[in-house]
């Protein structure tokens, strides 16, 4: 009964709403002042379109969001600060905006702009904990009742480890990225065009993981018209070249060696080069999987010292951080695998396949009702790509981009992972990430399935 109590609080404080106590620093360890427990929650995202304004044109506006359902009676303002406001800090607000429906969002037209990631993580290992960017939302009535702020949380998993460290792989609720390497081309000449239809999200590897990110979505590519090997090997969009793949490894090694967290590399694509004439060049993938051990072989859980069954939910999150085995590989070419017994089988890829919203939510929401993980599954994760995809005629036309779709895709996606998917779903992988809120719901999410857990586990011992 202790139990239920301190789950029904967390979820209270946690779950609906980020109450932050009010303070003069940007750091924030998570905990929750139980005592300003309110209805509702706030967050901010970062718009994925431009706004454009009579003299310039804002390709980061941050974006309010609110959510009161469920409330007695929904707060009449919305406001941006740029420092953690206090009970009576509305008249200091950068934007205000009535709120009038129960759920909404509000495209202000103030930039993120170039900023640092705080805390010491913007190029090394930093502090521990949740760090604020410096946009922060209020929202309430006479006063700022609720705050939030843009966070990055490098040791999200580390800082709640007694509540999910007993949650097995399928289990855990993980925020990812698709396409990961399509963030910014290596050549600093862009096109418009291309940059559209190509890149899908905005953060390097490094930011993507400091933010909270765990699972990343890869597509190598090889081209053998480079001298050393290294070279060779890059990460694509589909046919299109973006980004060499070593250095993008190294940052990951980065990350490792500064946390304790777990990060999912999956090599899903091979876009170029992999085959020949249609025939499985196993020596372009070896030269991969050299590359892979060379850069990261210290942190790579070898998936034949971490054995499950097919159709189960995977060892527990402990396993691995207990072994100081933080990165899981799975790899999309099962001859490889099997050849292989390191690399972790591909994972069940949910993907629609659809350039029209309704029927990508159609779609997740039935795949993600179905038993999960799958029967016959040799991974016991899966990845819901919570993106639509553009079609051949969508690109010649300039009907939609790819900033377009992950706009009208987002904000849904947070609510989904609050609402219809809070129960089942274990990895989301989205485009433009920030975006959304899927890091702090997903944080949300695998730390109440932790807790029901250890309820659950509290109950049997008193049964026996």
């Amino acid at each position: 009964m202790v139990v239920f109590y301190i789950f029904l609080i967390t979820f209270v404080a946690s779950g609906l709403g980020a109450v932050i106590p009010p303070s003069n620093t940007s750091h924030f360890d998570g905990q929750i002042n139980l005592e300003r427990i309110v209805c509702g929650r706030v967050w901010i995202t970062v718009h994925t379109l431009e706004v454009r304004q009579s003299t310039n044109t804002i390709l980061d506006a941050i974006e309010l969001n609110w959510d009161y359902t469920g409330c007695i009676s929904a707060w009449r303002q919305i406001a941006l600060f740029d420092f953690q406001p206090g009970a009576t800090s509305w008249h200091d607000a950068l934007v205000k905006n009535d709120t009038i429906m129960q759920t909404g969002r509000f495209v202000t037209n103030v930039p993120l702009g170039d900023v640092n990631l705080p805390g010491g993580w913007q190029n090394g290992q930093g502090t521990r904990g949740t760090h604020c960017l410096w946009p922060w939302i209020g929202g309430g009535a006479t006063n700022v009742e609720i705050i939030n702020c843009l966070k990055i949380q490098p040791t999200w998993m580390q800082d709640n480890a007694d509540l999910i460290n007993n949650l097995r792989l399928g289990e855990l609720a993980l925020p990812g990225t698709h396409n990961a390497g399509s963030w910014r081309f290596n050549s600093p000449i862009s096109d418009a065009a291309r940059d559209l239809f190509v890149l899908c999200q905005d953060r390097s590897i490094w930011s993507q993981l400091v933010h909270g990110i765990r699972y990343l979505d890869f597509r190598a590519s090889y081209y053998n018209t480079y001298p050393n090997e290294d070279d060779r090997y890059w990460l694509n969009h589909n046919f299109v070249r973006v980004r060499p793949l070593v250095p993008l490894l190294r940052e990951i090694r980065q990350f490792l060696d500064s946390t304790r967290e777990l990060v999912i590399l999956h090599f899903h694509q091979f876009p170029v080069g992999f085959e020949e004439n249609n025939v499985l060049n196993r020596n372009v993938h070896a030269g991969l999987l050299r590359i892979i051990e060379r850069e990261l072989g210290p942190h790579i859980a070898r998936a034949h010292d971490f054995p499950w069954t097919a159709g189960s939910r995977g060892p527990v999150l402990s396993s691995f951080i207990n072994a100081n085995r933080r990165l899981i590989v799975p790899y999309n070419q099962d001859r490889i695998v099997s050849e292989n017994n390191w690399l972790f089988p591909q994972l069940p890829h949910l993907w629609a396949n659809t350039n029209n919203v309704d029927e990508l939510f159609r779609y997740l929401d039935n795949q993600l009702q179905t038993q999960n993980p799958r029967p016959t599954s040799r991974n016991p994760m899966h990845s819901a790509m919570a993106q639509t995809t553009l079609t051949a005629t969508d690109i010649a036309l300039f009907r939609s981009s790819i900033r377009q779709a992950a706009n009208d895709v987002n904000h849904r996606v947070t609510w989904r992972l609050l609402n219809q998917w809070r129960r089942t779903s274990n990895i989301i992988a989205s485009d433009f990430f920030l975006g959304n809120d899927v890091i702090d719901m997903s944080i949300i999410v695998s730390r109440e399935r932790g807790l029901q857990k250890v309820e659950m586990a509290d109950t049997n011992d008193e049964t026996i």
